[in-house]
């Protein structure tokens, strides 16, 4: 049943922020608590999770209730369900990303803008000593592009975790670029600028066959698997 889709952020006319009417009891609870700035993104990225739903399950996206509790991640639910389903979702700049999961499973998205700081230190706090290495010899140009691909592969692979097992850490985090079907592949990723996405899934066989639905023309994809190490002392 894995899926994953993007979408853009639709901002409402001036003066239209009222809460929707299919958002579930627990999102209803969060909506006073959420800024004018963030409702935006959280009703797109709560709107495209439950299409995903209706795609994956056949159920109506009106039959499922999604969680909405600050700083924890998303639970789906349904009365009619019949299997154990997963979801994650991801917010950036305008730009949603969400998956659906009979599997634990995490996706990010992250968006091309200017560096606000030298890559070279950003990669040292959260690339590990290996994929330092690796990264300082890339081409200056694709450093970038490179630091996101990875990032956004973390981050999917701690959100598919199970709650305080990740490391919060990122340099205790290796992600090693893998072949489309190796069966140790956990990760995928996908650049179409101007954004940049990662799906975790412990199934490799689904995460093989994943098309991320929603997505301008696609530029690069790759396989990774992704893993805590231990760090050098």
């Amino acid at each position: 049943m894995l899926r994953v889709a993007v979408g853009r952020v639709v901002e409402p006319a001036a003066g239209e922020q009222a809460m929707p009417a299919w958002l579930g009891e627990s999102e209803r609870r969060r909506w006073p608590r959420l800024g004018p700035g963030v409702r935006p993104a959280f009703v797109a990225s709560r709107a495209l999770l439950r299409e995903l739903l209706q795609s994956a399950t056949g159920l109506p996206a009106a039959a499922w209730d999604v969680s909405a509790e600050a700083g924890r991640a998303p639970l789906a639910s349904s009365s009619a369900a019949v299997c154990a389903v997963h979801v994650s979702l991801s917010h950036r700049l305008g730009w949603v990303a969400a998956a659906v999961a009979d599997v634990p499973v995490g996706v990010d998205i992250e968006c091309d803008r200017p560096a606000r700081s030298d890559p070279g230190e950003r990669a040292a706090l959260m690339l590990s000593p290996g994929e330092l290495i690796a990264w300082r010899s890339v081409a200056a140009d694709e450093r970038e592009t490179a630091l996101l691909a990875r990032w956004t592969a973390k981050e999917a692979w701690s959100k598919s975790c199970p709650p305080q097992a990740a490391p919060w850490d990122f340099r205790r985090v290796h992600a090693s670029a893998r072949a489309p079907a190796d069966a140790r592949a956990n990760v995928r990723t996908w650049r179409a600028a101007p954004v940049h996405v990662a799906l975790c899934c412990g199934d490799a066989v689904a995460l093989a066959a994943a098309r991320c639905e929603g997505l301008p023309t696609i530029a690069a994809e790759a396989s990774w698997h992704v893993a805590a190490v231990a760090l050098p002392h």
